[in-house]
């Protein structure tokens, strides 16, 4: 935070060579809340590294669901229908 334009008043301290200084609760209130902004955006940055290896995973998972999906209409044929629960295929229309 710059203050570009200080204003006179009364409740600002001022030192010497007539700068003003924030009083002590002030300074403690913005150097709090920007050390927590600090914290949040490395915790954002954490998140967008992680949200990124996700999806590498996804499209791994994708791409090897693809591959056992061929291997597998190729076994048991293209209108086949498989119960994940309990394993068995069954061609479609059979299941109803």
């Amino acid at each position: 935070m710059v203050l570009q334009h200080p204003v006179e008043n009364d409740y600002l301290c001022k030192n010497k060579s007539n700068q003003m200084k924030l009083e002590e609760k002030e300074l403690k209130s913005l150097r709090e809340l920007n050390s927590e902004f600090e914290l949040l955006k490395v915790q954002l940055g954490e998140l967008e590294i992680q949200k990124s290896s996700v999806l590498k995973r996804v499209d791994s998972i994708r791409v090897e669901f693809e591959s056992l999906e061929k291997e597998l209409i190729k076994k048991y044929g293209e209108n086949s229908v498989i119960n994940l629960e309990h394993g068995t295929v069954t061609q479609n229309g059979e299941n109803k």
